[in-house]
């Protein structure tokens, strides 16, 4: 599939991709010294990609990570400031494609050993033990 370039989004005229950078867009265009903020967006996924890459994998991707897919197969942003009078680039944004995804797996090699999990962000108890412990 083809890479389109988006002109620079000026605030993103596209809600979808408003949500995808977190506003980061518009933060970066009203920043003194920004320029050149482009995106670079992917055509949405189809759903016989990702079927085929959790059948690859062997494994099953979260509702929300499909949903993102089937809007946007990825994205590219970057952004330039200027330095004098030389445009230096300076920040790149990127989500990879289906093709360019990885599963990933549990390893000890990388990590800690009380490093938090996903499991302790939902965990309703932890929340409630930070209010009591900060009031």
């Amino acid at each position: 599939m083809e890479e389109k370039a988006s002109p620079p989004p000026q605030g993103c005229s596209k809600p979808h991709l408003e949500k995808l950078t977190l506003g980061i867009t518009r933060i970066l265009e009203s920043s003194p010294g920004v320029t050149e903020v482009t995106i670079i967006e992917k055509p949405p996924a189809e759903r016989h990609m990702i079927s085929s890459w959790e059948q690859k994998n062997n494994c099953v991707m979260p509702e929300d990570v499909k949903n993102f897919y089937l809007m946007t197969n990825g994205f590219h942003m970057t952004w330039s400031v200027k330095l004098d009078e030389h445009i230096i680039p300076l920040g790149s944004m990127a989500i990879n494609s289906i093709s360019k995804l990885t599963q990933l797996t549990q390893s000890s090699m990388y990590s800690l050993p009380n490093a938090p999990t996903l499991a302790d962000l939902e965990d309703d108890t932890h929340e409630d033990n930070i209010k009591t412990f900060y009031g």
